[in-house]
């Protein structure tokens, strides 16, 4: 059969995942809880999730417990720096690496041409089984309650002594009005829109793109977080009232399309690795059937409709007027954009085993619906396609992230935490590793004990976080591997042995899951003593291959074959890793180094694109200044001290 088979209900319907037996163990509903999560997608479950695991009552609240998990655009997990991230959460206890495990359809590992630092896993997932993985396992966590409700007001109290005095905070005229009214207080509770109070002194908020959502389609707008759920309309006034800066933006989806639609014969087959690589550092092995995806591509003939009715999209006629993802980019902007390309890539990607429904990637638009239907019937492969869901765009109001510690708790209302797109950030993974760390950071804090602090070259998630205190992010954020100047010692494969050990200490795995990374890690440094002076060279220097070094060391042929491949992977990258320190120590001296006036910094080719043009824009004095700027990665960074070195060098030598 050409194409990707479609199993029967059976198929779909059967167990990968233990069945959680019925208890009667639920506790009474309390009268206060002691930290709510409002939002239950991917942000809102591993904030929930840590809260509990962490001993604190907690209620997530959603205006749909229907829409637990949902995956709002692509069912994937993972990709370049998004599987390291994912990697990271679940090293840290989270719930996504085993919920992709149990639910995926196609593992992917990314970049494995390049270095080891590099490979980043990806998975393709059954997106209504993800869903129901996660809220069976929301609804039979300990502690956690979930509540559906609309929350349309922030609570915050004034502490006298030990006592609250809750009340509905007065609207300010100003931002610095508000500031100064704000100082002294702290969060106390929420308000739903059917009136109900729920107490809590501490909240995280995990709106995703529902503020004041507003979705496109051409000229027709509707409000929403996404097609079929209400906008949430009263949080972004509570939150100007509580002195905080909101700002706007968008993001957007493709159409999805009828399987038997589509000339499957015209298209390029991506099957998935054998065997598939597990995402949890817990699930030994997958043993659920794969599923291909597919490549198709558009057409210079299909690029027509769209460059004749730039007038009728949103994104071009000043109907949005926020920014969007750079690193995810409509058709219409790549059709605008790229000129010169003829076809740009469309992976056809099955959203799970018991649909027919097949997500476009690459063909994310807000055109009008038959401007859609014009380009998809001048696309060989989709010209008969028949069109379950139309693509739009979705614009929703974002707290600027500069107004939060790196803990993920807003500097002026204590109590307060935020995570996921509500800071600026796109994608699941980004959202997750927020969320995991704001609903730490709320229970920690409440217990009075250190927040969990994780740095840049600590993991991914330090990176990510970091950036978004210090950087404010003028569009939707998207982890890469080139913003991370430690990523040589940042990847998938140690995660646990990075994180684990942290998250045991702050109580969010077991000392019993610490104990076996312990013994991993000792197992690793074992290994790396007992290779040869020269072998270790060689592999360095060399660059020699697995299996290779297994050749000429019996030792990692017949070791545990995780513990085997990262002490390669160390011993390759050992010289490196001094290297890549001593750059980075060079930036951290040299952060006064002043930039000539005449120096042209959109003409640097080896900076990435963005990367000169907010060089360009900004004109910064300095290389710290230059750092400061968002956009500009670490990466361009060292590209341009690269740049200076060598003006350096031959200003000496004249």
């Amino acid at each position: 059969m050409i194409g990707p088979r479609v199993p029967t209900l059976s198929d779909r319907f059967r167990p990968h995942w233990p069945a959680i037996p019925w208890r009667h163990t639920l506790p009474p509903m309390p009268a206060q809880f002691d930290i709510i999560v409002i939002g239950a997608g991917h942000a809102g479950i591993e904030a929930a999730a840590a809260a509990a695991r962490l001993g604190c009552r907690t209620a997530m609240v959603s205006g749909n417990l229907d829409t637990i998990g949902k995956m709002s655009c692509n069912p994937s997990i993972g990709g370049v720096a998004k599987g390291q991230l994912a990697r990271e959460v679940d090293a840290l206890g989270g719930l996504m690496g085993l919920a992709t495990d149990a639910t995926g359809i196609q593992f992917r590992t990314l970049g494995l041409s390049k270095g080891p630092a590099l490979w980043s896993p990806r998975a393709q997932c059954d997106k209504a089984a993800y869903a129901a993985w996660m809220k069976e396992r929301i609804e039979a966590t300990p502690n956690l309650f979930p509540i559906q409700g609309e929350a349309v007001d922030i609570l915050t109290s004034c502490v006298l002594g030990s006592q609250f005095s809750v009340d509905s905070r007065p609207r300010m005229p100003s931002d610095p009005e508000r500031r100064t009214q704000n100082a002294g207080r702290s969060v106390s509770g929420i308000r739903l829109r059917d009136g109900r109070t729920l107490e809590a002194p501490r909240v995280v908020l995990t709106t995703g793109t529902f503020l004041q959502g507003l979705m496109h389609q051409g000229e027709t707008r509707t409000g929403g977080g996404r097609m079929g759920d209400q906008p949430a309309m009263g949080l972004s006034d509570s939150l100007r009232g509580l002195g905080l800066r909101l700002i706007r933006h968008k993001t957007g989806t493709p159409c999805r399309i009828h399987g038997d639609s589509i000339r499957w014969d015209l298209c390029e087959e991506q099957p998935g690795d054998e065997p598939p690589k597990p995402f949890s550092f817990l699930t030994a092995r997958i043993t659920q059937p794969q599923m291909s995806c597919w490549i198709c591509h558009t057409t210079k003939e299909s690029h027509a409709p769209i460059l004749a009715n730039l007038h009728r999209s949103p994104m071009y006629n000043g109907q949005i007027s926020s920014v969007g993802p750079r690193y995810c980019p409509s058709i219409e902007d790549k059709v605008v954009r790229f000129k010169d390309r003829d076809s740009h890539h469309l992976f056809l990607e099955p959203e799970g085993r018991a649909t027919k429904e097949i997500y476009v990637n690459g063909l994310s638009t807000s055109m009008p619906i038959d401007v859609q239907d014009a380009v998809l019937a001048l696309i060989p492969a989709l010209a008969n396609a028949h069109v379950l869901r139309y693509g739009y765009a979705v614009e929703y109001d974002v707290v600027a992230p500069e107004q939060m510690t790196h803990a993920l708790e807003a500097r002026t209302v204590p109590g307060l935490f935020l995570a996921g797109q509500i800071n600026g950030t796109s994608g699941y993974e980004e959202a997750a590793a927020q969320g995991i760390v704001a609903g730490a950071n709320a229970a920690l804090t409440l217990a009075g004990a250190a927040p969990l602090a994780i740095s840049r070259a600590d993991a991914y998630i330090g990176v990510l976080i970091d950036d978004l205190v210090t950087r404010c992010p003028e569009e939707p954020y998207r982890m890469f591997t080139s913003r991370a100047e430690h990523r040589l010692h940042l990847r998938s494969d140690n995660a646990d042995r990075r994180l684990t050990p942290l998250a045991a200490r702050a109580g969010l795995v077991p000392k019993e899951r610490a104990a076996l990374v312990a013994a991993k890690e000792s197992a690793v440094a074992t290994l790396v003593a007992t290779v040869p002076d020269e072998l270790q060279r060689k592999i360095a220097g060399e660059g020699m291959a697995f299996a290779e070094a297994s050749v000429l060391l019996p030792a990692l042929a017949t070791a545990d074959a995780l513990v085997a491949e990262q002490a390669w992977i160390e011993l390759r990258y050992s010289t490196y890793l001094e290297r890549q320190q001593t750059r980075i120590d060079q930036l951290q001296r040299f952060r006064d180094l002043e930039l000539p006036a005449d120096l042209d910094l959109a003409a640097i080719a080896c900076i990435s694109h963005e990367g000169r043009q907010r060089l360009a824009a900004a004109k910064p004095r300095t290389l710290g200044e230059a750092n400061s700027l968002p956009g500009v990665s670490q990466a361009d960074l060292e590209t341009l001290y690269a740049v200076m070195q060598g003006r350096g060098r031959r200003s000496a030598s004249a």
